[in-house]
Parts: C-alpha cells; structure tokens; sequence
C-alpha cells in the first residue's frame, strides 16, 4: 500500500485560522509543474511555496470537466452522487456545499471566477456573501481575479473570520499566454497551424480536424508558457496577502479541477480519464506546520471539503463521501487509507477508471465504452474492442463510400477488406485459448453528414457495427510508466480481474436530484468558447 512514513514525532493539529482561501487553477495538470517533476522552468514561485507546506503527490480528481469536478469539490461527493453534469444540471438545494456551511458558521465568505460552467448560472453563488463571476478578462485575467480578492481581504475586519474562493481559466485553451511569456518555450517560427480554441480542439477530437506533432507540441508550449504566467501572478497574491499581515491568519489551498491532455492517448483537452486528465497539484500550507512535506498517499479531490471542515472546526452538513487530510497534514499515516481513486467521464466514450495503491506502486484499470445508438456504433477511423471469444461475428457498413478496413488482433494484421456502403457480415477466427483478445479495426479517412448535406450529424463517420459492444479494458503500472502508456493487462491478468470487479462495485445512488436549467446565449457561447458545447 502507498503509505506516507510516519514523522519520528507527530505533529499537534493545525490550528484553526482567521480565513481559508481555494485557489483552483482550472486545467492545471500537475505533471507540468516543476515540483511534480517537469523539466521546464514553469513553476518557480509554487515550487518554492510548496517549501512552506505540504504537497500531495498522488490527487486525483473525479471527473476532468470544470462543472463536474467543481461540484465534487464543493460537497465531497462523487459525480454520481450530486448528479451535476454537463450541460445544463445545477446541484439540488438539498446538498451542502463548502462555501454554504462556511457561511452558516459565521464566516465572511466571497468567491471570484472566470465563468463558463464555475458561474452563478450554475448554482455557484450559493454561500457567497461577495460573489462575481466574469470572462472579460482578457489574457491577464489571473491578475485581475487575484485582485478582485485581495480587494475582499483589504475590507475583512481584525476580528472576522472568512473564505475565500478563487478561480481562474489562465491556463485554459486558447493557449495564448500575455505578450511577455508568449513563445518562451517556443522561440523558432510557429507551425503552420495554431488554432487553439476550445471549439476547434474539439472538432479534433471528433475527428473533423487533424493536427501535425509539431502542432501538439506547440500547444504544450503554450500551454506550460501560460502556466509560467500564472505562477507569476500567484506570487504577486501571495505576496500582498502577506504584505497585509495575513501570512498568519491563513491556510491557503492551491489545486486545479482537472489537467490537459495532448494526444498522450489521441486527443486533445480534457475528455479522457488519463493521467494527464486527472492528477492535479494539492499544495496546503498551514500557518505554523511543518514546511516541505511530501505526501505520496492517494487522495481525491472530494476529501477537499471534509478537510477544510476539520480544519475550520464547521460543520459539514451532511456526510461527504470524500475523507479529511489532516491526519497527513499532521505528518501522521492515514488511520484509513485510501485504497483506491476514482474517476470517470461521459464524453464521446464512457469512460470509468481505478487507480489502486499496491506495495508494488499504483496500478490504473481503465475500462471504455464507445456510446451507441439503434441499429449499431459508428466509430471514427477505429474502432478497439476486447473480447473472450473464440469467433467474432460483425456486421458492417461504412459510411456514403466504400472503405478498406484494417483488422488487428493484439497488434498483428489479421486481414485487410472492402466494406461498402450496404451490411455486410464480418467473420472473425480469433486464436483459440483463455483471456482477452483486442481487435482494432481502422480505416482511413472519414466524413462529417453535415459537410455533405447528409443531414445535421457533425460527428466525422467512418463505418459502423452491429453485433458487439465496442468495448475496452486497460491496465497500467503508474511506477514503471507514470503516463499510462504501455497495456500490461496481459502481463497482469490476475490484477485485471480484481480491479474490474473492484470497479463494478463503484456504484452510487443520487443524493438529491439535480435540477436543470435553459441555458442563456450568453452562457452558452461562453461555454462554446471553453470547448465544452460544440
């Protein structure tokens, strides 16, 4: 089991403070900081601030979507559990949340956010005695949230208690840092595409565009340059919070909702439950505790909130599912360790994922789902899926003209055919013996309905099946292989099995229905913008 060792001595609770301040740096993934092992410079100050406190390793979050992953964070619950999800849910009533119970125990509480789905539209002005949410921003709009805040804590009184909520897109797509960091990790000439924004990252991914390497390397560029920026502007925070005399008052608590992915595993954004998607920097630094601890321990994003309860001494209202850190904040082992985190996403695949912690090192077990439709599931150049069986038995058409489709089976070319434009059966011998067999089928090229006055279908179609789930399962080991690159599942059948029955218990009931609302424009090119709405 991954275990933090215990201090020679532990460590008396942290104390309850004047304030408590979130910081979510949406988008933010932490292998791209420099205290979370990357080798550009992107991070200075946070990896000096994390001298001062104590930096989890090892979170996850729960969903790697802004509106998802933000609600799990307000209440400690799991995304089945509140139920929000994209486009349109908003989180019933009925569900505490973080800046809520604050509120009732007699905090001063304000929130300042750059919109899209972390917007009063979405229930997040609930518990805010100050609440505002903007995308004006423009590219130095981490400055300018950052000073909506410390305005709130120039008017907080000596005696008043408070918490504060910061959120910032800085490092969203677009990736367009300001001026004076743009193309720091770039200094030839741009590739010829550059287009960045949400909606054509998205297009991407559903198969319309195609970028080069030197594209996605460009991306990432900008996108650790922008994280550069922001780290300056978290400085500039911290160091007028400090000039104000509140070093002291103040437990800070910096993490992000979700990371960023550059075709590590074929896509770009956020919509896949990888490594790259889902761990994210957690850095809490108590006034007084001991600086520069390290925790290695398995913790999610819903232990946020159980945590902040314990440490402020409130209420939770009600039982999250997520579990308190302060035991490891006290540099103490875990009384319950968490065995496992969770995640899962519903994009264009549904997506459910472990990560367990083993003596070995972490294991993730990642299971797919393409989402079908009556009469088959149109798949967009390939297609995997995994099965037991002896002989496969298909049916498939491919879309408005004959295709050539390549089948492999565990990576080997099995048979090259034509496909038309009409069903047609598709016979499989697999080689016969125990366990799993992947069968990929891909083609080349596809076609979007609506570019071809087919319809109003925008997805880009290649063929389509009848007659088998297109269905995966994944298992990596996180030590050797920290990016989920290499399948070891047939290597390690016997975990295989153990973690796809653990997952299948991964199962909960809604607490409280969420409610829906029509979503305004505004809202709505705002969130098209994100690459959240097509």
């Amino acid at each position: 089991m991954l275990m933090l060792v215990a201090c020679a001595q532990s460590e008396a609770p942290p104390s309850p403070t004047r304030g408590y301040i979130l910081i979510s740096l949406d988008t933010l993934s932490a292998p791209h900081l420099g205290a979370y092992g990357n080798e550009r410079d992107t991070s200075p100050f946070f990896d000096r601030l994390a001298e001062r406190g104590t930096l989890f390793e090892n979170a996850y979050v729960q969903y790697p979507s802004t509106l998802v992953s933000h609600v799990s964070m307000f209440t400690g619950l799991y995304p089945q559990e509140h139920g929000v999800y994209p486009p349109s849910s908003v989180l019933s009533p009925q569900i505490a949340t973080l800046p809520e119970q604050f509120q009732r125990a007699g905090f001063r509480t304000a929130g300042f956010t750059e919109a899209g789905y972390v917007s009063r539209d979405f229930g997040f002005d609930r518990g805010f005695d100050e609440f505002l949410s903007s995308r004006d921003a423009g590219p130095r709009s981490a400055e300018q949230t950052f000073d909506h805040g410390l305005d709130f804590l120039r008017g907080v009184g000596p005696e008043d208690r408070f918490f504060l909520f910061l959120h910032t897109y800085a490092v969203h797509d677009p990736y367009v840092p300001p001026d004076e960091f743009d193309r720091i990790y770039w200094p030839g000439a741009a590739p010829e595409v550059t287009d960045s924004s949400g909606s054509f990252l998205r297009d991407v991914n559903m198969g319309r565009h195609q970028v080069p390497p030197e594209t996605v390397a460009f991306y990432r560029a900008q996108y650790d340059a922008e994280i550069r920026y922001l780290d300056r502007a978290l400085e500039g925070f911290v160091t007028e919070l400090e000039a104000l005399g509140l070093r002291d008052d103040v437990t800070l608590v910096i993490t992000s909702d979700h990371g960023e992915e550059f075709q590590q595993h074929g896509k770009l954004a956020h919509s896949q439950v990888y490594p790259e998607t889902l761990h994210v920097p957690l850095l809490v630094v108590v006034p007084g505790g001991r600086g520069g601890r390290r925790v290695p321990d398995l913790v999610q994003s819903i232990d946020l909130a159980p945590t902040l309860y314990e440490l402020a001494g409130t209420d939770p209202g009600g039982e999250p599912s997520g579990a308190s850190l302060v035991p490891l904040l006290r540099g103490e082992p875990d009384p319950a360790p968490r065995s496992h985190a969770y995640a899962e996403v519903f994009d264009q695949e549904n997506q459910k994922t472990l990560i367990e912690a083993t003596d070995a090192g972490p294991l993730q077990y990642l299971t797919a789902l393409v989402l079908g439709e009556p009469g088959g599931t149109w798949a967009t150049r390939r297609a995997a899926l995994d099965t037991e069986a002896e002989r496969l038995e298909l049916q498939v058409v491919s879309f408005h003209a004959p295709r050539e489709l390549t089948v492999e089976v565990d990576g080997e070319t099995m048979t090259t055919v034509t496909v038309g434009t009409g069903w047609q059966p598709l016979a499989l011998d697999l080689a016969a013996g125990p366990g799993r067999r992947r069968v990929v089928l891909s083609t080349a090229g596809c076609g979007v309905p609506m570019w071809l006055g087919l319809g109003g279908d925008t997805r880009c179609l290649s063929f389509k099946l009848q007659g088998a789930e297109i269905r995966r399962s994944e298992l990596f080991d996180l030590e050797r292989d920290p990016g989920s690159t290499v399948d070891v599942s047939a290597d390690r059948p016997e975990a295989l099995r153990r973690l796809a029955e653990a997952l299948r218990r991964y199962r909960w009931d809604v607490r409280a229905e969420p409610g829906q609302q029509e979503l305004s424009n505004e809202t709505v090119e705002n969130l098209k913008a994100l690459g959240y709405l097509n």
